[in-house]
């Protein structure tokens, strides 16, 4: 899963990164003034697993971060290392600001989350337009000069990319209107960032971090949506505790009532805003998380680990992940009459463990 940390100057980019990052992954340079992180997400259940099965190898759900520079200083768009990132990001990570410093003002001289959302929705619905409006002028020269079957099918891509346009003249994000799956996958291709998911990240102060929830909810009761989430967190608070040992963080956190850690939260708001279930594969070599979208059936499951597997599907045996630890391995579930087995219609749930046959 790759995701693109953006936002205003002076929003807390950086800090944010690095509190995701600090004692997850690790972190490198990557295009001018833009830094690629990548960060294991720990799960104690896979954790059990691979312990069960002696597994060699242990290997969590990877999420590759990337801290982009401002995206539209001076009205130019993003280009480079930082139009690549966010074509390849699942989701944006809109950082807002929501803290007050003395040291780092704001640019306009007052805080106003709620404005500084509106400015960047504008950025990128402008960005989006600024696409839609140069593929469309194309396309009216391929339907008017092309033979009949290259013609039609600009006629049909410009009727879709006018729907859009419609949504963006009036001031609507993408990701709010458009729904169904087929038209998501059409625009994908073209870069429009108000298409992609996005997780509005309040930066707040150290003085409401004990207020965390209830600002959250403020915002998430204004600003959340189908493909819009909210989460809020400390980002200076969360990278200095990153950098203490669990026990003095944990000690921490209970004085400040800041709760749960920086990387579990957001990632959490990632996952149910992206509406993903894990499932998990339990070897002896290699025990591993996978995440796939909610619904999915188990033979795109096994597509997610090999198109060979998914091309041979047999069947699967399945097991929730806490049942098989109960019954201590899959032989004794299987004795047990626990280790189900599973068409490729079966819809995968959060937790399973699936193992599965198939012959190529």
């Amino acid at each position: 899963m790759d995701l693109a940390i953006v936002g205003l100057p002076f929003s807390g980019k950086t800090t944010v990164f690095k509190a995701l990052m600090a004692g997850h992954g690790s972190a490198s340079a990557a295009g001018r003034g833009e830094a690629i992180g990548s960060v294991k997400i720990p799960d104690e259940r896979l954790q059990s697993l691979g312990v069960l099965v002696a597994a060699k190898k242990i290997t969590p759900i990877e999420v590759v971060l990337h801290d982009l520079p401002a995206l539209f200083e001076r009205g130019a768009a993003p280009s480079g290392s930082a139009a690549e990132a966010l074509g390849r990001a699942d989701a944006l990570i809109h950082v807002v600001r929501e803290f007050e410093r003395d040291d780092v003002p704001h640019p306009t001289g007052t805080i106003d989350a709620d404005r500084d959302i509106g400015a960047f929705d504008a950025e990128m619905l402008l960005h989006d337009l600024g696409i839609i409006d140069r593929r469309l002028d194309k396309l009216d020269t391929t339907a008017r000069t092309a033979k009949t079957a290259e013609g039609e099918a600009a006629q049909r891509e410009s009727e879709m990319l006018k729907r859009a346009k419609t949504h963006l003249d009036a001031e609507t994000p993408l990701r709010d209107v458009i729904t169904d799956e087929g038209d998501i996958k059409a625009l994908a291709n073209f870069g429009l960032l108000t298409l992609k998911p996005m997780l509005i990240l309040v930066n707040i102060s150290e003085s409401a971090v004990a207020e965390r929830d209830a600002i959250e909810a403020e915002f998430r009761e204004r600003r959340a949506k189908a493909r819009t989430s909210v989460t809020a967190l400390c980002a200076r608070l969360e990278a200095e505790l990153a950098e203490l040992s669990p026990e003095e963080a944990k000690e921490f956190r209970d004085d400040m009532n800041a709760g749960e850690g920086a990387t579990d939260h957001v990632l959490e708001a990632i996952r149910e805003m992206l509406g993903l279930v894990t499932f998990f594969t339990a070897g002896d070599k290699d025990t591993r998380a996978w995440t796939i979208p909610n619904g999915a059936t188990v033979l795109q499951a096994a597509g997610r680990i090999h198109t060979d597997i998914e091309r041979g599907f047999i069947r699967a045996e399945v097991i929730a992940w806490d049942k098989l630890l109960e019954l201590g391995s899959h032989n004794e579930a299987r004795k047990a009459g626990q280790l189900r087995q599973e068409g490729r219609t079966y819809i995968v749930q959060e937790g399973d463990v699936i193992n599965v046959l198939f012959n190529v």
